[in-house]
């Protein structure tokens, strides 16, 4: 798969956030006056670099949309005259790209499936129309209809957790544009659908905990992202369940816990309560490396030593997964290529009208590094020192 440079990927990410703001001034949702929040609060709210930011806001200095005043801050001026040419994509070639962030702040997984997407599109002469969800449904269904009010093309679109509200649901059944869910999908919805192979993920990364001899593995996943509601959950919980059964080890109900702190810089105090059993797990499996650092935080304050004292694998292989102390064991999950064959399937559907929806899940593979004790295991057992291993 061709993979973007960092200067690509700068670009087209100034490029969208410069998109974002656009849109919002010449429709009226940034007034005329409004104060814009300044570059470093920008900057954690999107996610993106500080130089990526201020690159956004001097375009739209330019197109005379933005005023920045020195000791005073940034101001939404008025819209330039419709003859003033702003680049904006014709509406037909436009593709809405909805992410919901919720509590993965600080997680790659957004701008990698942009950049997959925008691979898949650029070629095809199609832009993207983005925007986040801070894992709020009523804002994700006026995202839905706004896209759908400028008559986008198509729409990917990652649901927020919990969508349980019935008004969303069929808003987004009701889209008559073609429509794929990354990431996550909704339950009893016939439409296309882009992921990882959650299950099998979640079999690997417990299949590998109880090889090294454990058998009280504990499951941890978010509260807001429910195994009632969030696929990827339930699918990654279905396969620490089938790993289980496939070695004969006891499934306790009493492991799996959901961490309601992960946003909060302190450690989990539920986490360190979990930790602190007499019955405590010698494992976990973290639903995904955000918690899986929670989980981290957590054991450090009860001096508790990974992987001597609990071993531990994450989910997605993350940015940081292999920087940190010790390297997280994890699971990588393919997010460049899901919104590359994500925005693929969109152009074909839009453009082909091919058949029945389809749901595709990509293969996922075990990353070993230091988290689970497997470097330990083998010195343990044979009395040599190991180097990096791969599953």
């Amino acid at each position: 798969m061709p993979k973007s440079t960092k200067k690509e990927r700068t670009k087209l990410l100034h490029k969208q956030l410069t998109t974002d703001f656009r849109e919002r001034i010449l429709d009226g949702r940034l007034p005329v006056g409004t104060r814009l929040l300044n570059d470093n609060e920008l900057a954690a709210q999107y996610q993106l670099s500080r130089d990526t930011v201020r690159q956004a806001l001097a375009h739209l200095a330019d197109e005379g949309l933005i005023e920045r005043i020195q000791a005073r801050g940034t101001f939404v001026c008025q819209s330039p005259p419709k003859s003033q040419d702003v680049s904006v994509v014709p509406e037909q070639k436009q593709i809405g790209l909805l992410l919901s962030i919720g509590d993965r702040s600080g997680s790659s997984y957004p701008q990698d499936i942009l950049v997959g997407v925008e691979h898949a599109l650029k070629s095809h002469g199609y832009s993207i129309s983005l925007s986040y969800t801070e894992g709020d449904q009523e804002q994700q269904a006026r995202e839905i209809a706004r896209m759908s009010g400028n008559h986008v093309a198509g729409l990917i679109i990652c649901p927020v957790a919990r969508t349980v509200n019935a008004d969303v649901i069929r808003q987004i059944q009701a889209v008559h544009v073609p429509l794929i869910f990354v990431d996550r999908y909704l339950s009893g919805l016939s439409i296309d659908y882009v992921g990882a192979d959650n299950r099998e993920g979640g079999y690997r990364a417990t299949e590998h905990l109880i090889i090294l001899g454990h058998r009280r593995i504990g499951f941890i996943f978010l509260e807001e992202e429910t195994m009632e509601t969030t696929s990827s959950v339930r699918e990654r919980w279905q396969g620490y369940f089938d790993a289980l059964q496939k070695y004969g080890v006891p499934y306790d109900p009493s492991l799996i816990m959901a961490d309601a702190n992960l946003k909060y810089a302190s450690a989990s105090s539920g986490i360190q309560e979990f930790l602190q059993r007499t019955d405590r797990p010698s494992a976990v499996f973290a639903v995904n490396d955000l918690v899986a650092l929670d989980v981290m935080q957590a054991a450090h304050a009860l001096h508790l030593r990974i992987p001597q004292d609990l071993a531990l694998v994450g989910f997605d292989n993350e940015h940081f997964a292999a920087r940190i102390n010790p390297p997280l064991t994890t699971v990588n999950q393919p997010f460049f290529d899901i919104g590359l064959r994500a925005g693929t399937l969109l152009v074909n559907r839009i453009e082909s009208n091919i058949s029945a929806p389809r749901h595709i899940e990509l293969p996922v593979n075990l990353l070993i590094r230091e988290s689970c004790g497997a470097q330990l295991h083998v010195q343990q057992n044979t009395g040599k020192s190991v180097g990096h291993l791969r599953g």
